[in-house]
């Protein structure tokens, strides 16, 4: 009489393989970790952010393994160990890694745009020092969150492009033709490089366009310039501009008496009211400008305010628009010809790169 053999229960048999898979997987899990420094082999994302543990390609691996893993086995902590794999990775591609350590940035946002960083501004940090540490420019951060200046507070969350370039944020009615039209970039690379395959773009989300540019309009130390009612009638006369002592001929004058008499530097306070802390002669006006981190330059603009050192006491002047030949033209207080009220004219090409402009 022959014995019968005993059948394995089909519920076992289903699950057996699991757990064996589970158990290797753990146990290469478990001794892959052990460093001969006896380090902790915790695959947490803490221990990967120590300040004191080493991180080795090993235990990036191994995070992988059990994120995907879990993930297959439908596990209940599979979200969670994922959350730290995406993590981990994300803070190796930013470039935040030294002698094999991993430093846990100011904040990490794994759910943002993979071309977006959120960086906690520390104490004593400037745009330019941060600057220093990634692909864009200071002045593309500084347009990418609204900054006039390289100064910012200590504790303030910015966003900076993890290429060299600017992080837009759509607006109502915008569409991907009219941000890269505006901006630069094409919509094929703003796509791929903002995961927008599928969801394509919303009001509020946050782009990274590479190499991307504000116009100057658009720019955050752009000044708009104050529209005054001109006096019917101009004259087409020429005068010397002799008196700034650079010979250069103007033309399109016209005399405004109703805007009121005074000085050139009163006017340039009224035009630009936020260069009001320049309590000086016109002929301190660029070197007090620069002294506050203004740029000064010799490039003229809209908006700006236009600067000479001859004469007694210098003279300032507010440019109105910038013309497609060069030339510019201009308001000021107190120039002679119009002593009782405000002068607009126009300066050729010729002359309007010899003043310096505060921008």
């Amino acid at each position: 009489m022959t014995k019968k053999k005993k059948k394995i229960p089909e519920w076992l048999g289903k699950v057996l393989p699991y757990v064996l898979v589970g158990a290797i997987t753990l146990t290469l899990v478990f001794c892959g970790s052990l460093d001969k420094k006896d380090q902790d082999t915790t695959l947490s994302l803490d221990a990967f952010t120590s300040n004191d543990t080493e991180v080795s390609v090993d235990q990036m691996s191994e995070l992988y393994v059990v994120a995907d893993l879990s993930d297959a086995l439908g596990l209940a902590s599979a979200p969670d160990v994922a959350s730290n794999y995406v993590s981990a990775t994300s803070i190796h591609n930013h470039g935040l890694t030294t002698l094999g350590k991993l430093e846990k940035p100011s904040v990490t946002d794994v759910n943002a745009s993979r071309g977006v960083i959120e960086y906690e501004v520390q104490e004593g940090e400037n745009i330019d020092t941060i600057a220093a540490r990634y692909d864009a420019t200071a002045d593309q951060i500084r347009w990418s969150n609204g900054l006039k200046t390289v100064d910012v507070a200590p504790g303030t969350i910015i966003k900076i492009p993890s290429v060299a370039g600017i992080v837009y944020t759509v607006k109502p009615g915008d569409t991907m033709e009219t941000i890269t039209q505006t901006y630069g970039s094409n919509a094929e690379e703003v796509i791929a490089l903002n995961d927008l395959e599928v969801s394509g773009i919303s009001e509020g989300m946050n782009l990274v366009i590479r190499n991307g540019s504000l116009p100057e309009t658009e720019r955050p130390e752009y000044v708009a310039p104050v529209r005054r009612s001109y006096r019917s009638g101009s004259s087409s006369s020429s005068y010397t501009y002799t008196y700034l002592g650079d010979s250069a001929t103007r033309t399109n004058l016209t005399c405004n008496a109703r805007l009121g008499g005074g000085q050139c530097t009163t006017w340039g306070w009224l035009k630009r009211p936020d260069l009001g802390f320049i309590k000086a002669n016109a002929n301190r006006w660029d070197d007090i400008a620069r002294a506050a981190g203004l740029t000064v330059n010799h490039t003229p603009a809209a908006g700006a305010i236009f600067q000479t050192d001859a004469g007694w006491y210098g003279h300032v002047g507010y440019v109105e628009s910038v013309n497609s030949d060069g030339s510019i033209n201009i308001s000021e207080r107190n120039y002679a010809g119009c002593r009782g009220g405000v002068l607009f004219s126009t300066v050729p090409a010729s002359a309007a790169g010899r003043f310096n402009y505060i921008h």
